[in-house]
């Protein structure tokens, strides 16, 4: 499919990617189109799937969730239900960033933030142990994260 996009298709990706709220004039000024060539190559760009909506990037800190976890899960069984059904209830808990179904040693990751570690502690033991198909857990505690959006 990336065959499909040219170098300005591939430029729009980048600009957006790197800031989500930049405007069509200010996309074409930066690479050097119409606004109108911007307009339609960004629709283009929507209905063939490479765009997929504009995420905020919310400062966690200011909301006083101050602890950064990847959370590995280990299933007891690896049942298309059970999996299903913990893919949909893990992506409804407060607090989880992101949600990974895993090959290899575990079956899920959660990334998750909390504001301590009382929070952290009532999550695995509140939320997370009351479904009867969790096997483990394995906590692993984020020191820093950064944004990095190499892809293209």
């Amino acid at each position: 499919m990336k065959n499909e996009l040219d170098s300005k298709d591939i430029q729009i990706l980048s600009l957006l990617l790197n800031n989500a709220r930049l405007s069509n004039k200010e996309i074409a000024a930066k690479i050097e189109i119409a606004q109108s060539s911007a307009h339609d190559r960004i629709k283009k760009l929507t209905q063939k799937g490479y765009l997929k909506g504009a995420n905020a990037q919310i400062d966690q800190k200011k909301l006083g969730l101050n602890i950064e976890v990847m959370l590995a899960i280990k299933l007891n069984k690896q049942h298309r239900s059970i999996i299903t059904d913990f893919l949909e209830k893990a992506s409804q808990l407060p607090g989880v960033i992101q949600l990974f179904h895993m090959a290899g040693d575990n079956d899920f990751i959660l990334h998750i933030a909390v504001k301590d570690t009382d929070e952290l502690r009532s999550f695995i033991l509140d939320r997370l142990s009351t479904l009867d198909y969790i096997h483990s857990t394995q906590t692993t505690m984020v020191l820093h994260s950064e944004k990095v959006n190499n892809i293209l």
